[in-house]
Protein backbone atom coordinates (compact mmCIF):
# COMPACT_ATOMS: atom_id res chain seq x y z
CA UNK A 1 0.00 0.00 0.00
CA UNK A 2 1.89 3.01 -1.24
CA UNK A 3 -0.49 5.86 -1.81
CA UNK A 4 -2.41 8.31 0.32
CA UNK A 5 -6.17 7.72 0.08
CA UNK A 6 -7.47 10.40 -2.23
CA UNK A 7 -9.64 12.83 -0.26
CA UNK A 8 -9.15 11.06 3.07
CA UNK A 9 -7.71 13.38 5.69
CA UNK A 10 -5.59 12.09 8.57
CA UNK A 11 -8.25 13.17 11.07
CA UNK A 12 -10.89 11.24 9.13
CA UNK A 13 -8.70 8.13 9.10
CA UNK A 14 -8.33 8.25 12.88
CA UNK A 15 -12.03 8.98 13.42
CA UNK A 16 -13.29 6.14 11.24
CA UNK A 17 -10.80 3.63 12.61
CA UNK A 18 -11.49 4.59 16.20
CA UNK A 19 -15.24 4.25 15.65
CA UNK A 20 -14.87 0.89 13.90
CA UNK A 21 -12.67 -0.56 16.63
CA UNK A 22 -14.83 0.93 19.36
CA UNK A 23 -18.02 -0.65 18.00
CA UNK A 24 -16.29 -4.01 17.59
CA UNK A 25 -15.09 -3.92 21.18
CA UNK A 26 -18.52 -2.75 22.39
CA UNK A 27 -19.99 -5.93 20.94
CA UNK A 28 -17.04 -7.98 22.23
CA UNK A 29 -17.55 -6.71 25.78
CA UNK A 30 -21.35 -6.81 25.75
CA UNK A 31 -21.35 -10.56 26.25
CA UNK A 32 -19.16 -10.47 29.39
CA UNK A 33 -21.74 -9.57 32.07
CA UNK A 34 -24.26 -11.93 30.47
CA UNK A 35 -22.01 -15.01 30.89
CA UNK A 36 -23.30 -16.16 34.30
CA UNK A 37 -26.91 -15.97 33.03
CA UNK A 38 -26.51 -17.57 29.59
CA UNK A 39 -28.24 -21.00 29.55
CA UNK A 40 -25.82 -22.29 26.91
CA UNK A 41 -22.76 -21.47 29.07
CA UNK A 42 -24.29 -22.89 32.26
CA UNK A 43 -21.60 -21.42 34.53
CA UNK A 44 -18.72 -23.38 32.97
CA UNK A 45 -15.34 -21.54 32.91
CA UNK A 46 -14.15 -23.82 30.10
CA UNK A 47 -17.19 -23.12 27.91
CA UNK A 48 -16.80 -19.39 28.53
CA UNK A 49 -13.12 -19.61 27.62
CA UNK A 50 -13.87 -21.41 24.36
CA UNK A 51 -16.51 -18.79 23.50
CA UNK A 52 -13.92 -16.01 23.74
CA UNK A 53 -11.31 -18.10 21.93
CA UNK A 54 -13.62 -18.66 18.91
CA UNK A 55 -13.58 -14.91 18.20
CA UNK A 56 -9.80 -14.91 18.25
CA UNK A 57 -9.49 -18.05 16.12
CA UNK A 58 -11.71 -16.61 13.39
CA UNK A 59 -9.80 -13.33 13.47
CA UNK A 60 -6.55 -15.27 13.26
CA UNK A 61 -7.69 -17.23 10.20
CA UNK A 62 -9.00 -14.19 8.30
CA UNK A 63 -6.25 -11.66 9.04
CA UNK A 64 -3.54 -12.83 6.56
CA UNK A 65 -6.04 -12.66 3.71
CA UNK A 66 -7.18 -9.20 4.76
CA UNK A 67 -3.60 -7.95 5.03
CA UNK A 68 -2.88 -8.98 1.44
CA UNK A 69 -6.19 -7.47 0.32
CA UNK A 70 -5.34 -4.11 1.94
CA UNK A 71 -1.90 -3.92 0.33
CA UNK A 72 -3.29 -4.78 -3.11
CA UNK A 73 -6.55 -2.80 -3.13
CA UNK A 74 -6.41 -0.30 -0.27
CA UNK A 75 -8.35 -0.19 2.99
CA UNK A 76 -11.81 0.96 1.87
CA UNK A 77 -13.25 -2.32 0.59
CA UNK A 78 -12.10 -4.40 3.61
CA UNK A 79 -13.55 -1.81 5.98
CA UNK A 80 -16.90 -1.96 4.20
CA UNK A 81 -16.82 -5.76 4.16
CA UNK A 82 -16.30 -5.70 7.91
CA UNK A 83 -19.74 -4.12 8.29
CA UNK A 84 -21.41 -7.25 6.93
CA UNK A 85 -19.72 -9.49 9.48
CA UNK A 86 -20.61 -7.09 12.29
CA UNK A 87 -24.28 -7.09 11.27
CA UNK A 88 -24.38 -10.89 11.06
CA UNK A 89 -22.72 -11.29 14.47
CA UNK A 90 -25.13 -8.88 16.13
CA UNK A 91 -28.20 -10.68 14.76
CA UNK A 92 -26.86 -14.11 15.73
CA UNK A 93 -26.05 -13.03 19.29
CA UNK A 94 -29.55 -11.64 19.72
CA UNK A 95 -31.01 -14.96 18.55
CA UNK A 96 -28.77 -17.12 20.78
CA UNK A 97 -28.71 -15.47 24.19
CA UNK A 98 -31.77 -17.20 25.69
CA UNK A 99 -31.43 -20.61 24.02
CA UNK A 100 -30.30 -23.72 25.90
CA UNK A 101 -27.17 -25.80 25.35
CA UNK A 102 -26.99 -27.24 21.85
CA UNK A 103 -28.66 -24.75 19.48
CA UNK A 104 -27.80 -21.82 21.74
CA UNK A 105 -24.14 -22.73 22.08
CA UNK A 106 -23.79 -23.36 18.36
CA UNK A 107 -25.29 -19.97 17.52
CA UNK A 108 -23.04 -18.26 20.07
CA UNK A 109 -19.97 -19.86 18.49
CA UNK A 110 -21.08 -18.89 14.96
CA UNK A 111 -21.80 -15.32 16.11
CA UNK A 112 -18.38 -15.06 17.74
CA UNK A 113 -16.72 -16.38 14.56
CA UNK A 114 -18.58 -13.86 12.39
CA UNK A 115 -17.47 -11.08 14.70
CA UNK A 116 -13.87 -12.29 14.51
CA UNK A 117 -13.89 -12.20 10.70
CA UNK A 118 -15.40 -8.71 10.76
CA UNK A 119 -12.75 -7.59 13.25
CA UNK A 120 -9.98 -8.89 10.98
CA UNK A 121 -11.25 -6.63 8.21
CA UNK A 122 -11.75 -3.58 10.44
CA UNK A 123 -8.60 -3.79 12.56
CA UNK A 124 -6.11 -4.57 9.79
CA UNK A 125 -7.42 -2.04 7.29
CA UNK A 126 -8.06 0.66 9.91
CA UNK A 127 -4.60 0.52 11.50
CA UNK A 128 -2.97 0.38 8.07
CA UNK A 129 -4.96 3.46 7.06
CA UNK A 130 -3.76 5.41 10.11
CA UNK A 131 -0.15 4.43 9.44
CA UNK A 132 -0.42 5.46 5.79
CA UNK A 133 -1.80 8.89 6.61
CA UNK A 134 0.55 9.88 9.45
CA UNK A 135 4.27 10.45 9.69
CA UNK A 136 6.17 7.99 11.95
CA UNK A 137 6.87 10.58 14.64
CA UNK A 138 3.13 11.21 15.14
CA UNK A 139 1.92 7.62 15.21
CA UNK A 140 2.35 7.11 18.95
CA UNK A 141 -0.22 9.82 19.60
CA UNK A 142 -2.79 8.75 17.01
CA UNK A 143 -2.45 5.03 17.64
CA UNK A 144 -2.96 5.84 21.32
CA UNK A 145 -6.20 7.59 20.38
CA UNK A 146 -7.33 4.54 18.41
CA UNK A 147 -6.59 2.28 21.36
CA UNK A 148 -8.45 4.73 23.57
CA UNK A 149 -11.54 4.10 21.45
CA UNK A 150 -11.00 0.36 21.88
CA UNK A 151 -10.93 0.90 25.63
CA UNK A 152 -14.08 3.01 25.41
CA UNK A 153 -15.85 0.23 23.50
CA UNK A 154 -14.88 -2.37 26.06
CA UNK A 155 -15.87 0.11 28.79
CA UNK A 156 -19.33 0.82 27.40
CA UNK A 157 -20.09 -2.74 26.28
CA UNK A 158 -20.33 -4.30 29.76
CA UNK A 159 -21.55 -1.09 31.41
CA UNK A 160 -24.49 -0.77 28.99
CA UNK A 161 -25.34 -4.42 28.37
CA UNK A 162 -25.64 -5.39 32.05
CA UNK A 163 -28.30 -2.78 32.98
CA UNK A 164 -30.06 -3.17 29.60
CA UNK A 165 -30.28 -6.92 30.08
CA UNK A 166 -31.65 -6.54 33.61
CA UNK A 167 -34.23 -3.97 32.49
CA UNK A 168 -35.33 -5.23 29.08
CA UNK A 169 -34.01 -8.76 28.61
CA UNK A 170 -30.81 -10.29 27.13
CA UNK A 171 -31.54 -9.19 23.55
CA UNK A 172 -31.63 -5.49 24.44
CA UNK A 173 -27.83 -4.95 24.41
CA UNK A 174 -27.64 -6.06 20.79
CA UNK A 175 -30.21 -3.49 19.72
CA UNK A 176 -27.81 -0.88 21.12
CA UNK A 177 -25.01 -2.48 19.10
CA UNK A 178 -27.15 -2.24 15.95
CA UNK A 179 -27.65 1.51 16.50
CA UNK A 180 -23.92 2.08 16.95
CA UNK A 181 -23.16 -0.05 13.89
CA UNK A 182 -25.44 2.15 11.77
CA UNK A 183 -23.37 5.22 12.69
CA UNK A 184 -20.20 3.23 12.04
CA UNK A 185 -21.48 2.32 8.57
CA UNK A 186 -22.18 5.93 7.64
CA UNK A 187 -18.68 6.99 8.74
CA UNK A 188 -16.95 4.24 6.76
CA UNK A 189 -18.95 4.90 3.59
CA UNK A 190 -18.68 8.70 3.63
CA UNK A 191 -15.22 9.41 5.06
CA UNK A 192 -13.03 6.68 3.55
CA UNK A 193 -12.29 7.31 -0.11
CA UNK A 194 -10.84 4.96 -2.75
CA UNK A 195 -7.07 4.69 -2.51
CA UNK A 196 -4.44 4.89 -5.24
CA UNK A 197 -2.26 1.81 -4.81
CA UNK A 198 0.50 0.27 -6.87
CA UNK A 199 -1.02 -3.21 -6.81
CA UNK A 200 2.26 -4.59 -5.45
CA UNK A 201 2.34 -6.65 -2.27
CA UNK A 202 5.31 -7.19 -0.01
CA UNK A 203 5.39 -10.90 0.99
CA UNK A 204 4.95 -11.72 4.65
CA UNK A 205 8.36 -13.42 4.70
CA UNK A 206 9.99 -10.08 3.85
CA UNK A 207 8.14 -8.26 6.62
CA UNK A 208 9.07 -11.04 9.06
CA UNK A 209 12.76 -10.27 8.44
CA UNK A 210 12.27 -6.77 9.85
CA UNK A 211 13.93 -5.32 12.97
CA UNK A 212 13.14 -7.13 16.26
CA UNK A 213 10.00 -8.65 14.81
CA UNK A 214 10.00 -11.58 17.26
CA UNK A 215 10.04 -9.26 20.26
CA UNK A 216 7.31 -7.06 18.80
CA UNK A 217 5.05 -10.03 18.11
CA UNK A 218 5.69 -11.43 21.58
CA UNK A 219 4.79 -8.12 23.25
CA UNK A 220 1.62 -7.84 21.21
CA UNK A 221 0.49 -11.36 22.02
CA UNK A 222 1.25 -10.99 25.72
CA UNK A 223 -0.51 -7.63 25.98
CA UNK A 224 -3.62 -9.12 24.40
CA UNK A 225 -3.37 -12.15 26.68
CA UNK A 226 -3.38 -9.88 29.73
CA UNK A 227 -6.69 -8.41 28.56
CA UNK A 228 -8.26 -11.75 27.62
CA UNK A 229 -7.19 -13.88 30.59
CA UNK A 230 -9.69 -12.44 33.11
CA UNK A 231 -12.67 -12.31 30.73
CA UNK A 232 -13.98 -15.90 30.97
CA UNK A 233 -13.18 -16.51 34.66
CA UNK A 234 -13.51 -13.22 36.56
CA UNK A 235 -17.26 -12.82 35.80
CA UNK A 236 -17.84 -16.23 37.42
CA UNK A 237 -15.57 -15.30 40.35
CA UNK A 238 -17.37 -11.99 40.87
CA UNK A 239 -20.72 -13.77 40.66
CA UNK A 240 -19.58 -16.10 43.45
CA UNK A 241 -18.68 -13.01 45.49
CA UNK A 242 -22.26 -11.77 45.16
CA UNK A 243 -22.24 -9.42 42.17
CA UNK A 244 -25.10 -9.55 39.69
CA UNK A 245 -25.15 -8.90 35.96
CA UNK A 246 -25.21 -5.11 36.32
CA UNK A 247 -22.41 -5.15 38.91
CA UNK A 248 -20.18 -7.38 36.78
CA UNK A 249 -20.78 -5.14 33.78
CA UNK A 250 -19.76 -2.05 35.74
CA UNK A 251 -16.63 -3.76 37.06
CA UNK A 252 -15.44 -4.67 33.57
CA UNK A 253 -16.39 -1.18 32.45
CA UNK A 254 -14.05 0.20 35.12
CA UNK A 255 -11.26 -2.05 33.87
CA UNK A 256 -11.85 -0.82 30.33
CA UNK A 257 -11.80 2.77 31.56
CA UNK A 258 -8.36 2.16 33.07
CA UNK A 259 -7.17 0.87 29.70
CA UNK A 260 -8.80 3.73 27.83
CA UNK A 261 -7.00 6.26 30.02
CA UNK A 262 -3.70 4.40 29.72
CA UNK A 263 -3.64 4.14 25.92
CA UNK A 264 -3.03 7.80 24.93
CA UNK A 265 -0.64 8.25 27.86
CA UNK A 266 1.32 5.20 26.74
CA UNK A 267 1.42 6.52 23.19
CA UNK A 268 2.93 9.84 24.35
CA UNK A 269 5.41 8.07 26.64
CA UNK A 270 6.48 5.80 23.79
CA UNK A 271 7.20 8.79 21.55
CA UNK A 272 9.49 10.24 24.25
CA UNK A 273 10.86 7.42 26.45
CA UNK A 274 10.92 4.51 24.01
CA UNK A 275 8.69 1.44 23.81
CA UNK A 276 10.86 -0.95 25.82
CA UNK A 277 10.62 1.01 29.06
CA UNK A 278 6.90 1.64 28.68
CA UNK A 279 6.13 -2.03 27.95
CA UNK A 280 8.18 -3.28 30.91
CA UNK A 281 6.36 -0.86 33.24
CA UNK A 282 3.07 -2.12 31.86
CA UNK A 283 3.99 -5.73 32.59
CA UNK A 284 4.72 -4.88 36.22
CA UNK A 285 1.43 -3.01 36.55
CA UNK A 286 -0.46 -5.97 35.06
CA UNK A 287 1.32 -8.34 37.47
CA UNK A 288 0.06 -6.33 40.43
CA UNK A 289 -3.44 -6.41 39.00
CA UNK A 290 -3.42 -10.19 38.57
CA UNK A 291 -2.18 -10.62 42.13
CA UNK A 292 -5.22 -8.72 43.41
CA UNK A 293 -7.87 -9.91 40.96
CA UNK A 294 -8.38 -13.44 42.26
CA UNK A 295 -8.52 -12.66 45.97
CA UNK A 296 -11.53 -13.57 48.09
CA UNK A 297 -12.58 -9.94 48.35
CA UNK A 298 -14.83 -7.98 46.05
CA UNK A 299 -12.85 -4.75 46.55
CA UNK A 300 -9.48 -6.37 45.84
CA UNK A 301 -10.78 -8.33 42.83
CA UNK A 302 -12.37 -5.24 41.30
CA UNK A 303 -9.26 -3.16 41.91
CA UNK A 304 -7.06 -5.86 40.42
CA UNK A 305 -9.12 -6.10 37.25
CA UNK A 306 -8.89 -2.32 36.72
CA UNK A 307 -5.12 -2.40 37.26
CA UNK A 308 -4.73 -5.26 34.76
CA UNK A 309 -6.58 -3.22 32.11
CA UNK A 310 -4.26 -0.26 32.67
CA UNK A 311 -1.11 -2.35 32.54
CA UNK A 312 -2.14 -4.25 29.41
CA UNK A 313 -2.52 -1.03 27.45
CA UNK A 314 0.91 0.14 28.56
CA UNK A 315 2.27 -3.04 26.98
CA UNK A 316 0.17 -2.77 23.81
CA UNK A 317 0.47 0.91 22.85
CA UNK A 318 4.23 0.76 22.13
CA UNK A 319 3.81 -2.24 19.85
CA UNK A 320 1.54 -0.32 17.47
CA UNK A 321 4.30 2.23 16.88
CA UNK A 322 6.91 -0.48 16.42
CA UNK A 323 4.77 -2.45 13.98
CA UNK A 324 4.40 0.75 11.94
CA UNK A 325 8.18 1.04 11.79
CA UNK A 326 8.35 -2.63 10.80
CA UNK A 327 6.18 -1.90 7.77
CA UNK A 328 8.66 0.70 6.56
CA UNK A 329 11.86 -1.31 6.53
CA UNK A 330 10.90 -2.49 3.02
CA UNK A 331 11.09 -0.40 -0.14
CA UNK A 332 7.31 -0.23 -0.40
CA UNK A 333 5.65 0.47 2.96
CA UNK A 334 3.74 -2.77 3.65
CA UNK A 335 1.23 -1.44 6.15
CA UNK A 336 -1.36 -4.10 5.36
CA UNK A 337 1.06 -6.98 5.92
CA UNK A 338 2.65 -5.43 9.02
CA UNK A 339 -0.63 -4.73 10.76
CA UNK A 340 -1.90 -8.14 9.72
CA UNK A 341 1.06 -9.59 11.63
CA UNK A 342 0.15 -7.35 14.55
CA UNK A 343 -3.41 -8.66 14.43
CA UNK A 344 -2.18 -12.25 14.22
CA UNK A 345 -0.06 -11.76 17.34
CA UNK A 346 -2.85 -9.93 19.13
CA UNK A 347 -5.33 -12.61 18.18
CA UNK A 348 -2.98 -15.36 19.29
CA UNK A 349 -3.06 -13.82 22.76
CA UNK A 350 -6.84 -13.50 22.63
CA UNK A 351 -7.21 -17.12 21.54
CA UNK A 352 -4.83 -18.81 23.97
CA UNK A 353 -5.41 -16.77 27.13
CA UNK A 354 -9.12 -17.60 27.62
CA UNK A 355 -8.44 -21.30 27.03
CA UNK A 356 -5.53 -21.20 29.46
CA UNK A 357 -7.60 -19.28 31.99
CA UNK A 358 -10.54 -21.66 31.76
CA UNK A 359 -8.40 -24.78 31.95
CA UNK A 360 -6.22 -23.46 34.80
CA UNK A 361 -9.21 -22.22 36.79
CA UNK A 362 -10.94 -25.55 36.35
CA UNK A 363 -7.84 -27.44 37.55
CA UNK A 364 -6.62 -25.17 40.35
CA UNK A 365 -9.29 -22.57 41.05
CA UNK A 366 -9.51 -18.95 39.98
CA UNK A 367 -7.27 -17.50 42.76
CA UNK A 368 -4.38 -19.80 41.78
CA UNK A 369 -4.93 -19.09 38.10
CA UNK A 370 -4.54 -15.35 38.64
CA UNK A 371 -1.38 -15.89 40.70
CA UNK A 372 0.12 -17.88 37.81
CA UNK A 373 -0.74 -14.98 35.47
CA UNK A 374 0.95 -12.62 37.93
CA UNK A 375 4.16 -14.66 37.85
CA UNK A 376 4.21 -14.70 34.05
CA UNK A 377 3.78 -10.92 33.90
CA UNK A 378 6.66 -10.40 36.33
CA UNK A 379 8.84 -12.69 34.21
CA UNK A 380 8.03 -10.62 31.11
CA UNK A 381 8.96 -7.40 32.91
CA UNK A 382 12.30 -8.89 34.00
CA UNK A 383 13.09 -9.99 30.46
CA UNK A 384 12.31 -6.53 29.08
CA UNK A 385 14.29 -4.70 31.75
CA UNK A 386 17.39 -6.88 31.30
CA UNK A 387 17.50 -6.74 27.49
CA UNK A 388 20.42 -4.72 26.18
CA UNK A 389 18.90 -4.16 22.75
CA UNK A 390 15.75 -2.33 23.79
CA UNK A 391 13.41 -1.90 20.82
CA UNK A 392 13.50 1.50 19.20
CA UNK A 393 10.63 3.49 17.77
CA UNK A 394 12.89 5.63 15.62
CA UNK A 395 11.51 5.93 12.09
CA UNK A 396 13.37 4.49 9.19
CA UNK A 397 15.52 6.80 7.09
CA UNK A 398 13.55 8.53 4.32
CA UNK A 399 15.46 6.63 1.65
CA UNK A 400 14.29 3.32 3.08
CA UNK A 401 10.59 3.77 2.58
CA UNK A 402 7.99 5.06 0.25
CA UNK A 403 6.12 7.96 1.78
CA UNK A 404 2.33 7.99 1.53
CA UNK A 405 1.38 9.52 -1.78
CA UNK A 406 4.68 8.67 -3.46
CA UNK A 407 5.26 5.51 -5.42
CA UNK A 408 8.59 3.81 -5.20
CA UNK A 409 9.41 4.90 -8.76
CA UNK A 410 8.87 8.59 -8.06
Amino acid sequence: MTGLPAGTRPQAAVTVTALALGVDMFLYGSITPLLPELPAVDGSPMTAGVLFAVYAAALLAATPLVGAWVDRRGPRAPMLAGLLGLAAATALFAAAVDLDDGPGLTLLFVARAAQGIAAAASWTSGLALIAATHEPERRGRVMGLALSAVGAGVLLGPAVSGPLSDAFGPRAPFIAVAVLAAGDAVARIVLIKPMAVSGERVPYRVVLRGPRVALLIALTGLGAAAIAFPEPVLPLHLSDLGLGTTGIGLVFAGAALGGSLAAPVAGLLTDHAGPGKVASAGALVAALGFFLAGRDSTVLSVTGLVVVGFGAQLVLAPTLVLIGALAEHTGTAAYGAAYALYNLAYTGGLALAPLAAGATAKATGIPTATLIACGLAVALAVVLLTRRDQPSAAPARPSELTRPGVTKDA
